[in-house]
């Protein structure tokens, strides 16, 4: 059976024992020196989330089958999804019992690309800074959004909520009316780097391995 990219989080992420995460976007960035000693910054490329996720210790019959699995992801044209473990739901709310059964969706883009609106919340609902959110775009390949939260807020009766503030930037291709996932959306990752680890006769220590976002 041919292999379907990303992997799913049940065939990768979830299987992993997670000694410890990072996960951040990119800087992305250069600098130069101005004549008055001023330093200048240079946007040089896209704001891409990025991660190291090291490995705990476990059996080596356990080990060789996530070695065989980062040696496919470092495969030319690989990836995998992967999804913040540590965050289940938005942080008022991290069972999403109250989120429930709404579906909310982008109400409103901002110009400068880092406002957006939502609509469709319960009344009343949550979001703070650094809560997660997430959503499709695009055609040809489908893109996933994923940001953190800078400005929260609270949803008005009708389940409105006006000014999140959002990094990184919301790229081109966003559109009003996409369902959004709070708390725990899903990004499209790639290898950068994998150590794969030591063994001895029964336990091997996991290693770690580099990731970071592929909008492809």
């Amino acid at each position: 059976m041919p292999i379907v990219w990303p992997l799913p989080t049940s065939e990768f992420l979830d299987l992993l024992p997670i000694k410890s995460l990072s996960s951040r976007p990119g800087r992305a960035i250069s600098s130069s020196e101005a004549g008055d000693g001023s330093v200048i910054f240079h946007q040089r490329g896209a704001r891409l989330w990025q991660g190291q996720i090291t490995l705990d210790m476990d059996a080596h019959d356990f080990w060789a089958s996530v070695d065989a699995t980062l040696s496919i992801l470092e495969e030319p044209g690989a990836s995998f999804l992967f999804q913040d473990p540590r965050m289940t739901g938005p942080i008022t709310d991290p069972q999403k019992a109250v989120l429930g059964s709404a579906n909310p969706v982008i109400a409103a883009l901002s110009g400068d690309a880092h406002d957006l609106s939502l609509s469709g919340l319960p009344a009343g609902y949550e979001l703070q800074r650094g809560d997660l959110l997430g959503f499709s775009y695009g055609v040809n390949p489908t893109r996933l959004a994923y940001h953190r939260i800078y400005t929260g807020g609270i949803a008005n009766l009708a389940g409105d909520l006006s000014g999140l503030v959002v990094v990184p930037k919301i790229r081109s291709g966003a559109q009003i009316g996409a369902p959004v996932t709070l708390g725990d959306p899903v990004l499209k990752a790639t290898l950068k780097q994998a150590d794969y680890g030591a063994s001895r006769s029964k336990i091997s220590d996991g290693g770690s391995f580099e990731w970071v976002q592929t909008l492809r």
